[in-house]
């Protein structure tokens, strides 16, 4: 599976149930050993105001839902929400290529790209390597941002 073979498209209302799958899927354990819980109704409420505000794009691959991209584009930066990538098709560069096209937006459009990411998440790593500094730090939360 290569990176080039990844395609995205715009989510539907009709994508709720497999967005939740995908949440729960990458982010649970990391969302307990913060918060000690995981809410469905917490998340599946975000989900869908998330999708009403259309900030949700389908990550494909050969034409399989694989996982989930929310990206903000702002006038003063472009703000990566959440990149979620099924277990099955992690640590094959899908989200490294995916990072490094918004990287390529941000700075073809002089701003920069910014995330935060929990703590526990070894994605950090990623973002590190992919030239993104820490900005700020809390107990559950680390913001980065990649400079224009």
């Amino acid at each position: 599976m290569s990176p080039g073979a990844i395609q995205l498209r715009g989510a539907e209302s009709s994508d709720a149930e497999f967005i939740y799958r995908v949440v729960e899927a990458t982010m649970r354990a990391y969302v307990e050993k913060i918060w000690g819980s995981f809410s469905e109704d917490y998340n599946r409420k975000n989900i869908a105001e998330s999708l009403t505000a259309g900030m949700y794009s389908i990550i494909q691959c050969e034409g399989r839902d694989i996982g989930v991209l929310a990206v903000e584009r702002h006038p003063t930066h472009i703000q990566l929400n959440q990149i979620y990538i099924l277990p099955s098709h992690q640590n094959h560069g899908i989200g490294t290529s995916l990072v490094r096209n918004l990287a390529r937006e941000a700075k073809e459009s002089d701003r920069p790209l910014r995330l935060r990411v929990l703590a526990v998440n070894p994605v950090r790593r990623l973002y590190e390597r992919e030239g993104f500094q820490v900005t700020s730090v809390t107990q559950e939360r680390v913001f980065m941002e990649l400079p224009a």
